[in-house]
């Protein structure tokens, strides 16, 4: 017998209910299991995040919360009441990202249901729970997530006013509409999708409520925009730091992100570990294609050309961000794109395979399986790599644990200079650790600073964010010539902690005039030479030389050498010549200043006069820069040691 073929729902509701509640309970499992490990460690922009909740019960209430650049706050405040609960955890900050990231769940199979009554909506919530793109972000502490979800209850309120001349419907979705923009950033397009949808549907909405259901959506949002425009510099802060005609070459560069930001459906994913496994693209390649049939297909009818207008709109808060450099494209920016992107996906399989209701429920089914099997697989190695290790700052969360646990020992944390500014706290340590008061951020030029306490440990980077922090170890230079000796290091996945005691200084120093101006342009401005007796009897001398660079296509290196002037002794120690960004001489500029410190430890060195000569050399050859203007060749003086 032929299969009866139909779009109309069962008879009875059951078996959807029992369908959307198990996709709704994996979805949920997906996004709560282990939420506190992974991703590792605690993101400082999540940390920012708990910071300001555990700021709203000392009385900082905001609107709009000027710190981290400036942010809304319909998610803060959820994270407020769960720190309350759960204290400074890494799980306090991400449960209601999970929360939310699981209700968008519910919330795409109600559109779907709103919009095409059958099985669509299924097949998209059964992809927003399992893919990749949507359970790695709404684990994560982003207030991106609330968009997620209020995104798609707006547009399921705003389809419900066709044909209604009521009331009702139009104020609820002026509510949801002025809500959203409480949400996160790229909430500010979702009014030109509502009169986007205006135009389309003029003929089928009712003018008068639509006028009432505008001045609730503007009565909801008046508040945060009045915050925003009081308050210019936090308010469109970050929109200034990240709008793409603020760079070079501002029209190549919007081709390269729109280009980029369709190669999402298939083709192309977010490049940074922090939301993604480089490159991997946020729709799984079957979905994708049925994705694209969905668009070619969608403009014959208002329910999928509503998607497509969202589609449309709802891309460019992507397209115009750029974050420090071109890193297209961002899947954050463009989360709130997952409920329509799944229900065209669906939509263009029903085009391919008709009204066999059947087979369309098996095949999305097992499209909905595999995009599940996949992204698991992918999700248990990005939660698991080094990269992303060091990505969510779980270095300074395992910090945050040991400072919080050793009060009376002061911790210096030096900072990478592509982080730039002035910082005093980090958001990670602060959170984490309770705002502990016995560390200390250390920015370039990486002097030291006055320590009151007998203890110190500081931290030395092995991998990670801030692996380029102090390159000419300038910390332990300062730490040496104030009289602190290192007793014992420990040592973690990212970092050595050193840990040094307090004693009488025991060093002199020499300091030498400006130096040699060599082959190229390398000018050596002066030396200071600093000797300090070790514990053992033994000398350790260090070098400081500044210097000021010339033009060069090859790596740079220096030799000090010191030679006794009474007897056959001898010291020379090399090293490499790196400016403050820790590259080497192809990359300086004409004229750039650096430092670069030279240690040697010796022993049964007499005392006495000694000539001390510097001589840069190409790393490559070894071959010496001539020195310009000079009868002493590469000497610059002579000191005595005691």
């Amino acid at each position: 017998m032929a299969q009866k073929r139909t779009d109309k729902a069962p008879s009875s509701r059951l078996p959807w209910v029992a369908a959307i509640l198990a996709i709704v309970a994996v979805g949920a499992y997906l996004r709560f299991r282990n939420l506190g490990q992974i991703p590792p460690g605690l993101h400082f922009d999540e940390a920012a995040n708990g910071m300001d909740g555990l700021n709203v019960w000392k009385g900082q209430l905001h609107i709009f919360f000027p710190a981290n650049n400036g942010r809304e706050p319909l998610f803060l405040y959820l994270v407020a009441v769960a720190v309350r609960i759960f204290g400074n955890t890494a799980v306090a900050v991400r449960l209601p990202a999970a929360m939310v990231g699981t209700l968008a769940i519910a919330a795409t199979y109600a559109l779907g249901r709103g919009l095409f009554r059958d099985w669509r909506g299924l097949m998209a919530a059964g992809l927003v729970a399992v893919t990749f793109w949507t359970v790695a972000l709404s684990r994560i502490s982003y207030r991106a997530n609330t968009l997620l979800l209020l995104f798609p209850l707006w547009l399921l309120s705003f389809w419900r006013c066709r044909d209604r001349s009521r009331l009702a419907p139009y104020l609820l979705a002026g509510f949801l509409l002025g809500l959203t923009q409480y949400t996160y950033t790229a909430s500010r397009f979702i009014p030109v999708l509502a009169v986007i949808l205006v135009l389309d549907w003029r003929k089928r909405l009712a003018i008068r409520p639509l006028l009432a259901g505008a001045g609730m959506a503007a009565l909801v949002a008046a508040p945060l925009y009045w915050a925003i425009l009081t308050n210019p510099g936090q308010g469109v802060l970050r929109m200034q730091q990240v709008w793409l005609f603020a760079r070079d070459n501002p029209w190549q560069l919007l081709l390269l992100q729109l280009k980029q930001h369709l190669l999402i459906f298939g083709f192309a994913g977010d490049p940074i570990w922090l939301h993604n496994i480089p490159n991997r693209t946020p729709v799984f390649l079957p979905v994708a294609l049925l994705f694209w049939v969905g668009v070619i297909t969608g403009w014959r009818t208002a329910d999928t050309r509503a998607l497509l207008w969202s589609v449309a709109v709802l891309l460019w808060p992507g397209i115009l961000s750029v974050s420090n450099y071109p890193v297209p494209p961002d899947q954050l920016r463009v989360l709130q794109l997952a409920p329509v992107v799944f229900l065209l996906a669906a939509s263009g399989l029903k085009v391919l395979v008709g009204r066999w209701q059947t087979v369309s429920l098996v095949l999305a089914a097992v499209l909905v399986l595999a995009d599940g099997a996949v992204s698991f697989r992918d999700y248990q190695r990005w939660g698991t790599a080094r990269e992303t290790y060091e990505q969510y700052d779980a270095d300074m969360a395992a910090l945050a644990g040991e400072i919080a646990a050793n009060p009376a020992i002061t911790y210096l944390v030096p900072l990478s200079p592509a982080w730039g500014g002035e910082w005093d706290k980090y958001w990670t340590i602060e959170y984490l650790g309770n705002e502990p008061s016995n560390y200390l951020l250390v920015d370039p030029p990486y002097s030291l600073h006055r320590l009151s306490s007998d203890a110190v440990a500081l931290v030395k980077w092995q991998a990670g964010m801030h692996l380029s922090a102090d390159p000419q170890r300038r910390l332990d230079l300062g730490l040496d010539l104030a009289g602190w000796r290192e007793t014992h290091e420990k040592s973690g996945r990212t970092y050595t902690l050193a840990f040094y005691s307090r004693q009488e200084p025991s060093t002199l120093a020499y300091t030498l005039p400006a130096g040699r101006e060599y082959q190229g342009g390398f000018h050596v401005l002066g030396l200071n030479l600093y000797d300090a007796k070790l514990q053992d009897g033994q000398r350790k001398l260090t070098g400081d030389l500044a210097w000021e660079s010339g033009k060069y296509e090859r790596p740079l290196s220096l030799s000090l050498r010191l030679n006794s002037l009474e007897s056959s002794a001898q010291v020379q120690v090399d090293s490499w010549v790196l400016n403050a960004q820790g590259q080497t001489a192809p990359f300086w500029g004409v004229g750039e200043q650096g430092t670069t410190l030279l240690e040697a430890v010796a022993s049964d060195l007499p005392p006495g006069d000694y000539e001390l000569s510097v001589v840069p050399y190409f790393t490559d050859t070894l071959e010496p820069l001539a020195p310009l203007l000079s009868s002493d060749g590469y000497k610059l003086g002579t000191v005595h040691l005691p």
